[in-house]
């Protein structure tokens, strides 16, 4: 009889453990959500590198570089009327981004990650018109672009995504980002239709203030960077269980 007991217990044991972690490709993270940050934040520094080259089982492409096929900006109030245009745009920096901090909120369905990125460097095509700061601006030809020291908060919205013949799984039902960047600096060529004295002046005008310019722009860039991390988010959350995350 205590033989049995034994037995039952180990077995009560195991299985109270097992619900008590999640596997999460090679992390066995533990279930509670402090320590379910911390191991999702450890997993996911170890798993950004392999973006760089990016991770084809899973098919998830190459993201250095990271090519937007297309960008478009019209900002028409304040101090910055400017429509402009960015075309075949390659970013590079994404895989050297790391990982914070991340907490988890079952309750409310909600994943809060906030994260660094010590560079990205972009160039490709603009194409702009407008006014900066009540001076006329104008140009068309190649753009490269330095972001430094860039701070994020991702927060995701979880929700669930049916799977044939098994368990939900984990969703990302909503994605937004607030970014902030230590310094920019930036290079327009052919503005001004060639004007070389013209050309030098604005982009050292832009280097000079591109906190105030920045400020203005926040909005597009941080709906670019929506549209990098929202797959990421994607195939991350989809292998997980959804009733490993969310409360009812």
């Amino acid at each position: 009889m205590n033989k049995i007991l034994l037995i039952f217990s180990v077995i009560k044991i195991f299985c109270s453990a097992e619900k008590s972690f999640i596997n999460f490709g090679s992390f066995i993270c533990p279930r509670e959500e402090n320590a379910l940050g911390r191991c999702l934040r450890d997993a996911l520094n170890s798993y950004i590198p392999q973006l760089a080259t990016g991770v084809p089982e899973y098919g998830v492409p190459s993201c250095e570089p990271l090519f937007v096929p297309s960008l478009a900006i019209e900002q028409t109030a304040g101090p910055i009327s400017v429509t402009s245009s960015y075309t075949d745009v390659s970013v590079r920096g994404p895989s050297t981004m790391r990982v914070k901090d991340v907490q988890v909120h079952s309750a409310k369905h909600e994943v809060i990650a906030t994260l660094h990125i010590p560079e990205l460097r972009m160039k490709g095509n603009y194409n702009l018109k407008g006014k900066l700061l009540m001076l006329p601006i104008e140009g068309d030809g190649k753009f490269s672009a330095k972001y430094d020291d860039i701070d994020a908060t991702v927060t995701i919205v979880l929700g669930r995504k049916p799977r044939l013949n098994a368990a939900d799984a984990l969703a990302c039902k909503k994605l937004d980002v607030m970014f902030n960047v230590k310094k920019v600096s930036m290079d327009l060529d052919n503005l001004f239709g060639g004007d070389g004295d013209l050309g030098n002046a604005m982009n050292k005008f832009l280097n000079e203030n591109w906190e105030k310019l920045s400020k203005e722009l926040q909005s597009p860039m941080e709906d670019a960077l929506k549209d990098f991390f929202k797959p990421l988010a994607d195939h991350v959350l989809s292998t997980l269980d959804a009733d490993d995350i969310l409360l009812p």
